[in-house]
């Protein structure tokens, strides 16, 4: 799938998980959702008492869960400003509102054609896309860690994502047919994408000048942390929070400054260098590991082709999306 769709994809599950969770609280916290939900007074079942009326309710002590306020529940505060669930729920609603219920109904139509056409991703397909997406990380847990980190999603949640996407990827070229020939006339003109190649897993501390980058060397050759040293001093804000962690490079990447991979070519494990010029400033640098990639052969090759082509030639996502909708008569109840 083309990349600015897996990232279109995983933007909308991330408000699809932020409103469900909005509810989870809401659900949690609000005083009375045990009850009945009409117009009536709620009652104690069993009681004498007299009905609860809602709008008596009497306020809980200062920093109480159970605070009121005009009937709203109070979730937070920030002095003497009151923050409530009503307000959480109706932000969430407004950002997010539109993209989750479209997601949601485009999930049940995916549901609905993969029903009609017995279409179903096995543990094989899925093992095998898993493994692609955890390149450039250090193991696949660490890939869970990383979801959990920066996009609040689980691990159970990244699978069914997955699930669905592979789905949808199948629904789309279903009726794309390429033939063998296609597929063996592309693997023969680019030879260079199915061979195997080095990956080099890196670290690097961006400061502004040699200098700088000189020092932060010293530092580390008298044993300080090259993580915690990146979190200081790097000024490359995408990466030093994660300790200046760059991932797996491929050795000839032409998006990283080529003094640099050639640099990292020739060390050891842990071993480091620096200063380095790159763009933005001057970058001192780790490696961590080296890894070298399988080449696919046979069957595995072939279907992977086959299906870059189809996806190539077959409508995008976000059209086969709308025809979806469309097919199942989706629409919005106002």
């Amino acid at each position: 799938m083309r990349k600015y769709e897996v990232l279109r994809t995983v933007v909308i599950l991330q408000a699809v998980c932020m409103v469900v969770l909005t509810v989870v609280v809401i659900i949690k916290v609000w005083p009375g959702n045990d009850r009945q939900l009409d117009n009536q007074a709620p009652t104690n079942v069993g009681s004498e008492e007299e009905p609860i009326d809602p709008g008596k309710v009497e306020p809980s002590p200062e920093g109480d869960h159970s605070d009121q306020e005009n009937g709203r529940q109070v979730i937070a505060r920030v002095g003497k400003e009151t923050i409530t669930a009503a307000d959480l729920q109706g932000e969430l609603q407004k950002q997010y509102g539109e993209a989750t219920l479209r997601s949601l109904m485009v999930r049940r139509a995916i549901d609905l054609e993969s029903a009609a056409f017995d279409l179903s991703i096995s543990s094989d397909e899925q093992s095998r896309e898993l493994a692609k997406m955890v390149e450039g990380y250090e193991s696949e847990s660490r890939y869970y860690e990383v979801m959990q980190e920066q996009l609040g999603m689980s691990r159970e949640q990244v699978l069914d994502e997955l699930n669905y996407r592979l789905l949808m990827e199948k629904i789309v070229i279903r009726s794309v047919n390429i033939t063998d020939e296609e597929v063996d006339r592309y693997i023969a003109d680019h030879p260079e994408e199915f061979e195997a190649r080095t990956q080099l897993h890196l670290q690097w501390i961006m400061t502004e000048s040699s200098k700088e980058a000189n020092s932060v060397l010293r530092l580390l050759t008298d044993g300080a942390d090259f993580a915690e040293l990146a979190r200081t001093y790097s000024i490359d804000s995408f990466t030093a929070d994660g300790g200046g962690d760059l991932g797996l490079i491929d050795a000839d990447d032409p998006f990283y400054n080529s003094e640099m991979l050639e640099t990292a070519s020739r060390l050891q494990v842990a071993e480091m260098a620096g200063p380095i010029k790159v763009d933005g400033g001057f970058a001192v640098i780790r490696l961590i590991e080296r890894q070298m990639t399988t080449t696919m052969t046979g069957r595995r090759l072939h279907d992977a082709v086959r299906k870059q082509l189809a996806l190539e030639q077959a409508d995008s996502l976000a059209e086969m999306e709308d025809k979806l909708l469309a097919k199942y008569d989706a629409v919005k109840i106002e």
